[in-house]
């Protein structure tokens, strides 16, 4: 297989970039090694930073019509006094609030929004075991699937997975 974008790791990083590239009429697959997004380590939140890029891509509606919880500001007790330690309605975004989603919930939708590409390319349970090297360049990325070993030369190639 090639593409143009190999992107190696299913995260919020990996997903973002492939709905990004997608979006732009790039031929990239994202290689995430599960079979799922479900997990426990992941995060919860999606900041007003985030949620400002969904604005602008068109995909915030959407987004918020997921089930989630909206946190605009937060309190704790110093000596047994409220203070306020963070108060997100200043920001200059759209949503003033952190949203609280599982982030299986979150690659999920976008997941979804990328694959109303025809670009993008979502292979699960493709593990990235190694790069392929010609000249001295990464030139792509070898994996390891249910269906067995893998092979994908991309021109560009994103290691995403956050762990290494």
């Amino acid at each position: 297989m090639h593409v143009q974008c190999a992107v190696a790791g299913g995260g919020p990083a990996g997903m973002m970039l492939g709905l990004l590239l997608a979006r732009a009429g790039v031929n990239v697959a994202v290689l995430e090694k599960h079979a799922d997004f479900l997990r426990d380590f992941r995060g919860d939140t999606i900041h007003p930073s985030t949620l400002e890029l969904l604005h602008e891509l068109g995909i915030l509606e959407a987004f918020l019509a997921r089930p989630h919880q909206e946190v605009h500001s937060l309190t704790g007790h110093v000596a047994g006094e409220p203070v306020t330690i963070a108060d997100f309605s200043h920001l200059p975004t759209r949503c003033k609030f952190v949203a609280l989603m599982p982030q299986w919930d979150f690659l999920d939708f976008i997941a979804a929004e990328a694959r109303r590409f025809p670009p993008f390319r979502l292979i699960m349970q493709a593990d990235v075991t190694g790069l392929i090297e010609n000249a001295g360049r990464i030139t792509g990325v070898t994996a390891e699937t249910p269906q067995g070993p893998l092979e994908i030369t991309a021109d560009l190639v994103v290691g995403a997975d956050g762990r290494g």
